[in-house]
């Protein structure tokens, strides 16, 4: 209910200002005079106070309109020296502090007004925004709930409240509240879309389809609306319908960039490579700087095992003036497929130089370095590797099997490989590069027990069969021995070093076997 000194206060500035307003349009700037209220009401020592308060209030409003808010806050300060029961005035005063970045001083004046008049909605609606700065949800989410037990059908309120939910991932409550402004406002579409999204979020996809469908039909260039339709359809399944309605975006918006990367992963995803190829093409004319699409259709190719074209690709970016890093670490890995590791060290060597701060281009340095039998070199890049991330296993397996390999560092090497495992612990590979730097060790039992897992995880594996074929003949094993080198042999047929082995532990058989 609204206090009789605030109604006479607002009748009053109701008068003053249409008076104030044709003053203003006049060119004049000055406080309202005396003039404007009647004589012999003026008399009144009520009716004088409230004037004086409205003039200065008055006064601040204008000021506020120019953007002179040190000077409106001194107006509502003159103004509540006559009259300190208007909570209006307090409000102007807080939401001015606030413009300042005088928090505290902005709650002190909204509290104030609220004391006055515990209705005054603008006040909960700003101290619920002070507290949701400060990250104290429950307090704002009280002060709007405040806000609707004078004003339940306040959109703004429950937009902001609605807004709160989702920030505080209440998600259900957030739709409750949008569920509840749209009985209002039926025909919002950006209402209908937000819906959408806080179901998708819930992953009530049926709903947030049917909310999304009705964004669209008030408002059927809602492009945002008809991509994320297009998302649930995926996330659904239903690749044809999601590819219709990424079509039906790129028509309305040729320009669309997102919509033919959707498109482009749509269809490779369905097997029409052709088709997916073809939309980043669209991709490369309209942006003729971005590397992303030569890189998604490299990676077409690649999965294709199309070199040739995935090469071309590469090419075709660095006559366009693209030389990305990763062009040249797409051509380090082509020159690597083809065994050219001299061409590959080189691309990967610029690779770096452009992104000094990946370390994967760096480690498929370092493995192309080792590969050229340049040892020293890619273990001082691969030691900067381990050092720059922990994050690839693989960077810490190949730098510990080097040191397996050339019988160093074993203590090292064990560490490498163990932090790679630990990573990825069901890595036949990995669990191998430690059973055989146990077996360089001398640790006999220790090697065993690893390359046996290292087996079981990579049955076919002819490096592992023929490193659990040395562990066996190193313990006096020798027909499980010959088993493993027999195995190897068939996985890697011709192998001339396996061969030997093969032959000599079958002699030592026939030798034993002779014996006794």
């Amino acid at each position: 209910m609204i206090s009789p000194r605030r109604f006479l206060f607002a009748t009053i500035a109701i008068t003053v200002v249409l008076l104030a307003g044709t003053a203003l349009r006049s060119g004049a700037l000055s406080t309202p005079g005396g003039d404007v209220i009647d004589p012999k009401r003026a008399e009144d020592p009520e009716i004088k106070s409230i004037s004086s308060s409205l003039s200065h209030y008055i006064m601040g409003s204008v000021y506020d309109n120019y953007g002179r808010t040190d000077e409106a806050v001194a107006e509502y300060g003159k103004a509540l020296v006559y009259d300190d029961q208007v909570s209006e005035i307090y409000v102007k005063l807080g939401s001015d502090h606030l413009i300042k970045g005088q928090v505290d001083e902005a709650v002190s004046s909204l509290e104030e007004a609220l004391q006055i008049e515990p209705s005054n909605v603008k006040a909960h609606i700003l101290l619920a925004i002070i507290h949701t700065a400060g990250g104290d949800y429950e307090k704002a989410e009280a002060k709007y709930k405040d806000a609707l037990r004078y004003e339940p059908d306040n959109l703004k309120v429950l937009t902001f409240l609605s807004d709160l939910f989702v920030v505080q991932q209440k998600l259900d409550r957030a739709a409750e509240t949008y569920e509840k402004i749209l009985e209002v406002r039926k025909n919002n579409a950006f209402l209908y879309f937000n819906l959408g999204l806080i179901y998708s979020k819930l992953n009530q996809l049926d709903k947030a389809e049917e909310n999304l469908q009705k964004a669209i039909k008030v408002d059927e260039d809602f492009l945002e609306a008809q991509m994320v339709l297009g998302f649930i359809y995926e996330v659904e399944g239903r690749f044809l319908k999601a590819i219709e309605q990424y079509e039906g975006v790129s028509r309305l918006d040729p320009l669309n960039k997102e919509a033919y990367i959707r498109l482009s992963q749509l269809y490779y995803r369905l097997g029409e490579t052709e088709r997916a190829i073809e939309q980043n093409r669209i991709l490369m004319r309209l942006d003729v700087t971005s590397p992303a699409p030569y890189l998604r259709v490299f990676s077409i190719y690649i999965a294709d095992r199309n070199f040739r074209e995935a090469e071309n690709v590469l090419r075709e970016a660095l006559r366009n003036g693209i030389s990305d890093a990763f062009v040249y670490a797409g051509l380090g890995y082509l020159a690597s497929v083809e065994a050219d590791h001299k061409s590959a060290v080189e691309y990967y060597r610029i690779a770096v130089e452009k992104a000094p701060d990946n370390a994967l281009y760096l480690f498929y340095l370092g493995a192309a370095l080792e590969r050229v039998g340049r040892k020293k070199e890619a273990v001082e890049v691969l030691e900067k590797v381990v050092s720059k991330t922990n994050r690839l296993p693989e960077a810490y397996n190949y730098l510990g099997y080097i040191y397996v390999e050339e019988g160093k560092n074993l203590d090292r090497a064990v560490e490498l490989i163990k932090k790679a495992i630990e990573q990825n612990p069901n890595n036949g590979a990995y669990i191998d590069s430690l059973g055989w730097a146990y077996y360089k060790k001398g640790m006999l039992n220790e090697a065993l027990e690893e390359l046996e897992k290292a087996v079981d995880l990579m049955p076919n594996d002819a490096t592992i069969r023929d490193h659990l074929g040395d562990v066996y003949m190193a313990l006096g094993e020798h027909d499980k021995a010959v088993r493993e080198w027999a195995k190897a042999l068939e996985f890697d047929p011709g192998n001339a070093k396996i061969e030997k082995k093969l032959r000599h532990g079958r002699k030592r058989l026939r030798q034993k076997s002779s014996k006794e």
